[in-house]
């Protein structure tokens, strides 16, 4: 795979995780819950550090950089927006709808998993390891989507 396909790869997943940390930032404005706050607080900065060890991985490559957003990313923060109001800012709403979306972030780096036998070792590392982040925050939300009540949730 030439730079320029590695390049396209990881300023998508750039952008995937620039759509996460805005998810993480609108739920943060919408949310009443301080544990909730915080959670999401703490996966907002989990995206920044994500998004800042791919532009660390781009500069070592010496592949430009390009700020761009995915349109499912920009849709969904618009649903996560909706969805809050018409719940009346319900805890259980605001959950399931941040599920959603890191669900479909999930899929992009699964996606590009699958497709890491063709990337540089180095690229390949970090993509299986913001996998595994992904992975764990779905896991993290999954259980607080099933609970019956998210009113008083102890993380």
């Amino acid at each position: 795979m030439d730079s320029n396909e590695q390049g396209q790869i990881l300023n998508f997943l750039y952008a995937v995780c620039s759509d996460r940390l805005e998810q993480y930032r609108n739920a943060q404005d919408e949310i009443k819950d301080v544990q909730l706050k915080e959670l999401f607080r703490q996966s907002e900065q989990e995206s920044a550090e994500m998004m800042a060890q791919i532009h660390q991985l781009l500069g070592d490559l010496g592949i430009a950089w390009e700020e761009q957003s995915t349109l499912s990313g920009d849709l969904h923060n618009l649903w996560i927006d909706f969805r809050s109001k018409i719940s009346g800012h319900d805890n259980k709403a605001i959950v399931e709808a941040l599920l959603c979306a890191e669900e479909a972030n999930l899929k992009k780096y699964h996606q590009e998993c699958q497709n890491s036998q063709y990337n540089d070792e180095e690229v390949q590392k970090l993509i299986q390891q913001q996998h595994t982040v992904l992975t764990q925050a779905v896991n993290r939300l999954t259980l607080l989507a099933t609970k019956e009540e998210t009113e008083n949730i102890n993380l």
